[in-house]
């Protein structure tokens, strides 16, 4: 005879699967992350035409694109290798940032990334090199692809004081029977970052394939503006604000 199953309701881990979750409820820790971040003025349009329409969420001018290449050597997600491309925008007049595109090499980081805070995670290649003075990063998708090539040279010392990143994500979640998403909404998150050192210096942005399927050149580099190395530690918040609800 057929019986029903004891998996109750209230016994539903943070996640999927909910016996044994892909990721840990946050927050989340992370610890000697490095970066390289090189901005750049872009198109004016090309950007609005990528930041999701709500009250209060503007875009910050000129329009400047940051690309942040990663290197997570502990994390409570786990030890990996990421790189984003955002846009400078304020909510309600405070800065933040809207990330267009990331790519990453681990999967809890880009589950969790996608599920909690609606970053446009997926999978990808991210290889971080340095040849005498000069710090590079490569992205790719798939593997052989390049994306985008990111170099920086470290020249001055920067006195950087800990600050909040806070991070705006567009979550959308697709409806199984067809139609609208069962959920689309803004997300505000907040990361408390602790600079151990940072160093300024000339970078570099060069773009490779022009695809379709991963379009980081659709926002045109018009002109370098900044390139920043920096060593830290990051504290992501156990919760978040959602601002806007599509859905």
């Amino acid at each position: 005879m057929a019986k029903q199953g004891r998996l109750t309701r209230e016994k539903f881990g943070y996640t999927m699967p909910v016996d044994e979750p892909l990721y840990p409820k946050p927050p989340v820790y992370y610890r000697d992350m490095e970066t390289i971040t090189v901005a750049y003025e872009t198109d004016e349009n090309a950007a609005l035409d990528l930041l999701p329409e709500a009250a209060g969420f503007e875009l910050t001018l000129p329009a400047t694109v940051r690309i942040v290449i990663a290197k997570m050597p502990f994390t409570t997600f786990g030890a990996y290798e990421e790189a984003y491309q955002f846009l400078d925008c304020t909510w309600e007049g405070e800065p933040c940032i809207y990330p267009v595109r990331i790519l990453l090499n681990q999967e809890s980081a880009l589950a969790a990334g996608r599920e909690i805070w609606g970053n446009p995670k997926k999978f990808g290649h991210i290889e971080w090199q340095q040849e005498s003075e000069v710090m590079q990063g490569i992205v790719e998708r798939p593997k052989g692809s390049r994306i985008c090539t990111v170099q920086m040279k470290p020249e001055r010392p920067v006195d950087l004081e800990p600050y909040d990143m806070k991070p705006m994500g567009l979550r959308v979640i697709p409806n199984p029977e067809g139609g609208d998403p069962s959920l689309a909404d803004l997300v505000l998150n907040s990361c408390r970052v602790t600079p151990k050192q940072a160093w300024s210096g000339r970078g570099s942005i060069s773009f490779g394939v022009e695809s379709e399927l991963d379009p980081w050149h659709t926002l045109p580099i018009k002109r370098i503006t900044d390139a920043l190395y920096v060593r830290s530690d990051m504290d992501v918040a156990p919760t978040a604000k959602v601002v806007k609800r599509f859905f």
